[in-house]
């Protein structure tokens, strides 16, 4: 196994994550504008359209993508809605408007999201834009230091930058915060296989099938550095 086919289906990961850790924010916040709000409010920003949010909630990301981009022609700065209308794209896999929109939300004032930085990290990776999703992934870190996830996007993003040894730390700090952050714990194994580290890579294998005895590739991992 290589580096390079483990970064190659890096974001793909990133992209089955996404479903699970954030279904979504639309869910959370969100209500039907009943009047009209001062332009200069910080409530702006975390007020949407609830048809808009409903139907991206049911994957109709079409109906809600033109009812987003309809919101936001009345109300440009509405940085939730931003929000919201790239992840609906990053759903259809466009994932340069995807940006376009978390780029605007952050401008709007949406700035202190840690999730939204992570996605923006993540869609910045699918574009191999890996700087950008370094820069992405480190702000979502600094607004959620605690969270396994924000570590595990930094690392997987300096590992595909080639820079091991911040990948390194970052994998091992998400594992620190998520002991059972199996997916942290292969990748290292995966890191460490690549860079030679066998004694390493074999720690991290054995306590992923104490905690998964199950875990295929794991034990695939571990019985061919055991006939080394």
């Amino acid at each position: 196994m290589s580096g390079h086919d483990n970064r190659c289906c890096l974001y793909r990961y990133f992209s089955l994550l996404l479903i699970v850790q954030i279904i979504f924010y639309a869910i959370s916040g969100c209500s039907t504008i009943s009047k009209p709000v001062p332009r200069k409010s910080a409530a702006k920003i975390r007020i949407c359209n609830e048809r808009a949010d409903e139907a991206l909630k049911n994957k109709d990301y079409e109906t809600g993508i033109l009812l987003h981009q309809q919101l936001i022609e009345r109300q440009p700065d509405n940085a939730l809605a931003l929000y919201h209308l790239g992840y609906a794209y990053g759903q259809t896999g466009d994932r340069k408007q995807e940006v376009y929109y978390y780029e605007k939300a952050i401008s709007e004032g949406l700035n202190r999201n840690a999730e939204l930085f992570f996605n923006l990290g993540m869609a910045y990776g699918e574009l191999n834009m890996i700087p950008k999703a370094i820069s992405a992934f480190k702000s979502a870190v600094q607004l959620n230091p605690k969270s396994a996830d924000n570590h595990f996007g930094l690392a997987q993003a300096y590992e595909a930058n080639a820079d091991f040894a911040s990948a390194e730390i970052e994998f091992l700090e998400a594992i620190e915060i998520d002991p059972k952050h199996l997916d942290a714990r292969l990748y290292l194994s995966i890191l460490y296989v690549d860079r030679g580290y066998f004694t390493k890579a074999r720690s991290q294998l054995k306590k992923i099938l104490e905690i998964d005895p199950e875990h295929q590739i794991a034990r695939r991992m571990l019985n061919s550095i055991e006939k080394e």
